[in-house]
């Protein structure tokens, strides 16, 4: 049977790879970021995984509204990425690994007898939200992924409780799956965010928002609760139009039960959006009594 043996939640912020690039001339802040990407990239070297499940969203690059699957797991020989436009912007690294075929097919049959219906496509590109973190935390680009895309962009939108759910049962479905896997779940999206939005500045003014300073506290003590039920598409957008990928970190919450994690850095400064990093022990996480 395969195991779970870390659970990530990172930030995609495609102008992290630029400020890697820079060194010690980036703002101190970001270098901050940076330095806990190489932390749970140790981490996650020392969980010594073979396979890779990445969950994040797609930026309206390949899917739009008028075609927009809610999950979607991508089957193809490889995943790849980034679009070039991202590539050209904003210097984000190109990212190629094998795909592995074998756990996308058992979490597209598995769901099917669960009542998830995953959409699936052997057709598409990792973007930014793929490629930065996985190019942060596995550089070398050796471990098989399995690419999970959520919908996070386009109404409607589901609920915290369903993502939260789904985390939970991708776990289980992995660990169900006969093959002697060490598997790592990387999920990648955003606390207060708001690009493009008339608010896209409000963290030069205010670094900590008052919604990053609730819903951090309650992550860490592991009182996550409320924070699921009252987390939905039309509540993180009025914190700021980006927010909603904050979803992607509700799905991990659930793959851990609520658990408090046993890695929490958040990074939140008048040069970026915040940045939170958070990674769990899962063997910890499965002792403490939290329920899926």
């Amino acid at each position: 049977m395969s195991t779970v043996v870390q659970v990530l939640c990172v930030p995609h912020d495609p102008t992290l790879p630029g400020a890697a690039a820079q060194g010690a001339g980036a703002p101190e802040p970001l270098q901050q970021a940076i330095g806990h990407f190489e932390t749970l990239r140790a981490r996650l070297a020392e969980a010594r995984p073979d396979v890779l499940v990445a969950v994040s969203g797609d930026h309206f690059n390949q899917w739009f509204y008028d075609n927009m699957p809610t999950f979607s797991i991508g089957k193809a020989a490889r995943a790849g990425g980034p679009f070039p436009h991202e590539r050209e912007l904003f210097g984000v690294g190109s990212y190629d690994a094998a795909l592995e075929g074998d756990v996308a097919r058992h979490l597209l049959r598995t769901g099917l007898r669960r009542g998830i219906d995953f959409s699936y496509s052997d057709d598409f590109v990792l973007d930014h939200g793929f490629t930065v973190p996985l190019n942060f935390l596995r550089p070398e680009q050796d471990l098989p992924v399995v690419p999970i895309f959520t919908n996070v962009m386009a109404p409607p939108v589901p609920p915290g409780r369903r993502f939260y759910e789904l985390g939970a049962a991708v776990v289980e479905m992995v660990e169900a799956h006969p093959a002697d896997l060490r598997v790592a779940i990387i999920a990648s999206g955003h606390l207060s965010n708001a690009i493009g939005a008339p608010q896209m500045a409000a963290f030069m003014q205010q670094p900590d928002h008052p919604w990053d300073l609730r819903a951090w506290d309650q992550i860490t003590r592991g009182d996550t609760e409320a924070l699921v039920a009252e987390t939905d598409y039309e509540s993180l957008s009025a914190v700021g139009s980006g927010t909603p990928g904050f979803l992607d970190y509700v799905f991990a919450l659930g793959a851990v039960g609520g658990s408090a994690p046993d890695y929490a850095e958040k990074v939140a400064s008048t040069v970026a959006p915040p940045t939170g990093f958070l990674a769990w022990d899962t063997t910890s996480a499965h002792t403490t009594g939290a329920t899926r």
